[in-house]
């Protein structure tokens, strides 16, 4: 072995406790990198493998009432591989464990053979075989505790039926369901049903005619060309316009967990690679202080600048493959955990979690620059030391150029808050690194305590000011104003409004977007458009409201005018004036007066559903009158929706919260850690002169753990700031089209990510401090300076 390799292990078994800090946060960092990547990857890739094997559609469109022939036009469209036309429709299910209306989608089967787009995956069960059988998707037999051969008690287009549940499965088309007027999936309220094509054509008078068709284009045929083709095919068939997956809600909620997953590789990691970099500038400034004379004599035998830097850069690169050993362990196991979340929510036939080569490449690129980044300027400055300056001792520092003010004031303290005070200034650049690590991990906790608190504000936003009626009823399709004669009327409504919904599309500046305008009543007072300011705003009597995020994906602003086409039968197109921006804290549609809507649609006095209010004494006898009511395609019940999407913010915030948490716990802690061990190998000697001359114990510990303390208080501004800033930006990158995440100080928040920080810090340099007791005081006071 090399004198050099030789020395090197000798270094670094010197180091081995401050090498520990080094790759326990370099390990974290580099298991959120390899979990996010890694998950990133494999969400992707079972979602291609499940789209190809199961023939998932590239487009869809919904008409009224298309015949039979018209599939084979549709099929010889320009690029269409495979069709597949359906009758589809929505139904109540009255399920005995369940108070409330389950409501359903129900999707023909063809009559012979499997579906040739969006194929089922059969889980349990068998496929139907008699008119009254059906297969139901996997996630609500689940939730109800359904099985095969289970009798389900359904109302389809007002008629009463029972269907025996022949088999479960699931399909690419639902791998995220829920029900209408929902934006959370609820498993046990909503059911997709796959029926007989003969059996559901009869319940629906589709007898030779379909209302739906799915289709598979060719390899690389032109998407926008094949549905100008089919647009023009269905348009007299009461078409509401051929759609691609990013309006298929299923693969639409996918791309952005894909989006979220993309911010999380980028920015957690970033914190602790940032933090490794530090620490382990910190321990090569260390090395390379302490050896001034040994890199003296080291060149004065002959040692070239080039191979001194490289001596010392090699420290590094151990540290860096340590913590890449540690970060791919670690990363694996935290992968698999979230995976198996995954499988679990989604209902993919297998999700594995694999690390690849790329995944392996891109953590050790991140790896082994952090530590090349810390290392840097200290191997510069050890290789660029000349040899006659390494082997005198180094210029003590001056604290005489200090002003007279400062200068009395450090005199007025006690020996040795002086020293603790000394050694910051001596080492202003150590000290800053110690301090911004330690607030980096205090600034992670921020952010992290920031999301819980976000999530609870928008909800009790969106459940408690804007929507303050007890049940939405969804119509099957739009009626008279007249019907809410019939709503008004049903057991325990107290108060009813009703509203109206219209799928269509906007065009503005290049940008087109497919949404929704909903139309409401001024002054209605249960279902309101809550801006950020917590007021309730009232539709313009003409023109459109757009959601913050519906304006910026078109780029528009208050007074464009936006081309808008709709998307049901009619195509009624023409530009809409935009009368301003507000900002709903859930929903990413646009806003419009009623009565101005239904004039725009040319369809006065029409609705979509209604708002209600009931009394809860009534509350059975209301679901039960719901249960046989055959208009309605369904009835969401707020306090249904607001609990599930609570528990699922719950689960998930809370397992997020935990787990970095722990790691913000291991950054902050390693960092004091690793700043305690320099302090205490640096002042070994002076920690010993002060046990000599009759110091306790206790008060030298105050030297070591003053030190630290003092840097954490110092780094209280910075993390404040810093992580104010950062939770600030998140909230920001997390919103997505139907949410938007405002920034909530939350001061317990706060407290927590001090008071857990600080304690970490403190536990760190406690277990340091119990290295004075063991200090062999002869030993270090015959040390040559």
């Amino acid at each position: 072995m090399r004198a050099l390799d030789a020395k090197l292990l000798r270094d670094i078994w010197r180091m081995r406790m401050h090498a520990l800090g080094v790759v326990l946060v370099l390990g974290c960092g580099l298991a959120v990198l390899i979990m996010a990547v890694g998950m990133r990857e494999a969400l992707e890739r079972t979602r291609a493998n499940y789209y190809a094997e199961r023939h998932m559609a590239d487009l869809a469109v919904n008409l009224v009432r298309a015949p039979e022939r018209l599939a084979r036009a549709i099929a010889a469209a320009p690029g269409v591989a495979a069709i597949e036309t359906r009758v589809s429709g929505y139904a109540l299910l009255d399920l005995p464990q369940i108070v409330e209306p389950v409501s359903a989608r129900l999707i023909s089967l063809p009559a012979s053979g499997r579906p040739r787009v969006n194929d089922l995956a059969l889980t349990q069960g068998r496929w139907p075989e008699r008119g009254d059988e059906v297969l139901v998707n996997e996630a609500f037999a689940n939730a109800v505790k359904l099985k095969p051969g289970a009798a389900l008690n359904a109302v389809l287009h007002g008629h009463r039926q029972r269907l025996i549940v022949a088999g479960i499965a699931n399909s690419p088309e639902f791998v995220f369901v829920s029900a209408p007027g929902e934006m959370f999936p609820q498993p046990e309220r909503f059911a997709v049903i796959w029926m007989g094509r003969d059996a559901l054509s009869d319940a629906y008078d589709m007898r030779g005619a379909f209302n739906e068709a799915v289709l598979q284009l060719a390899p690389h045929a032109d998407a926008r060309a094949a549905m100008t083709a089919i647009d023009a095919l269905t348009a007299p068939y009461g078409a509401t316009g051929v759609f691609g997956r990013d309006r298929m809600m299923s693969d639409r909620f996918l791309s952005e967990e894909l989006n979220q997953l993309g911010i999380l590789a980028t920015f957690i990691p970033a914190f602790f690679l940032l933090v490794a970099a530090f620490l382990v500038n910190m321990s090569m400034d260390r090395v390379i202080a302490m050896e001034r004379a040994n890199i003296g004599l080291l060149k004065a035998m002959g040692y070239g600048d080039l191979a001194i830097a490289w001596h010392y850069a090699e420290s590094a690169l151990i540290f860096a493959g340590m913590g890449l050993a540690a970060g791919i362990g670690a990363g694996v196991v935290y992968g698999r955990f979230i995976a198996g979340q995954y499988r679990q929510f989604y209902h993919f036939p297998s999700l594995d979690f694999a690390l690849s080569p790329g995944v392996v490449a891109l953590a050790a690129a991140a790896a082994f620059g952090a530590s090349l980044l810390g290392a840097g300027t200290a191997v510069w400055r050890a290789a660029r030391l000349p040899p006659a300056a390494a082997l005198a001792p180094p210029m003590p520092t001056r604290f005489g150029r200090a002003n007279a003010k400062a200068g009395s004031r450090l005199e007025a303290l006690d020996d040795k808050s002086r020293i603790i005070l000394r050694r910051v200034i001596r080492f202003p650049r150590r000290a800053a690194t110690t301090a911004i690590g330690i607030g980096l991990g205090m600034s992670i906790l921020i952010v992290i305590q920031s999301f819980p608190a976000e999530m609870t504000y928008m909800l009790d936003v969106h459940f408690g000011l804007a929507n303050r009626q007890n049940v939405t009823l969804s119509l099957a399709e739009p009626r008279d104003e007249a019907v809410m004669h019939d709503i008004a009327r049903l057991p325990g409504v107290l108060q009813a409004e009703p509203f109206r919904a219209d799928a269509v599309t906007f065009s503005h500046r290049n940008h087109t977007v497919e949404e929704v305008i909903i139309g409401l009543d001024a002054g209605q007072s249960l279902s309101r458009l809550v801006g950020r300011n917590l007021s309730a705003l009232s539709p313009p009597p003409d023109g459109l409201l757009l959601s913050r995020s519906l304006a910026n994906r078109l780029d528009a602003r208050a007074g464009d005018r936006i081309m808008t086409i709709e998307t049901g039968g009619r195509r009624i197109a023409g530009p809409l004036r935009v009368v301003g921006v507000v900002d709903p804290v859930i929903g990413g549609s646009a806003y419009m007066d009623r009565t101005a809507l239904a004039r725009w649609m040319r369809e006065p006095g029409q609705i979509s559903g209604a708002q209600i209010r009931i009394d809860p004494a009534h509350y059975q006898p209301f679901n039960a009158e719901l249960k046989t009511t055959p208009v309605l395609a369904g009835a969401s019940f707020v306090s249904l929706a607001e609990r599930a999407m609570r528990r699922n913010f719950r689960e998930h915030m809370g397992l997020l919260t935990t787990i970095y948490s722990s790691f913000a716990a291991v950054m902050a802690g390693g960092v004091a850690f690793s700043a305690a061990r320099v302090t205490l190998a640096e002042q070994e000697r002076d920690l010993a002169t002060l046990r000599f001359l009759g110091f306790t114990r206790l008060e030298a510990s105050y030297v070591l753990i003053g030190e630290i303390a003092f840097l954490s208080l110092l780094s209280l501004p910075f993390a404040l700031i810093f992580g104010t800033a950062m939770a600030v930006w998140m909230t920001h990158l997390f919103g997505t089209e139907n949410f938007s995440f405002p920034f909530v100080f939350n001061p317990s928040g706060y407290a927590f990510a001090i008071a857990f920080t600080l304690a970490c810090v403190a536990a760190a340099a406690l277990v340091v401090r119990r290295s004075i007791d063991r200090l062999d005081m002869v030993g270090v006071l015959k040390a040559r300076e």
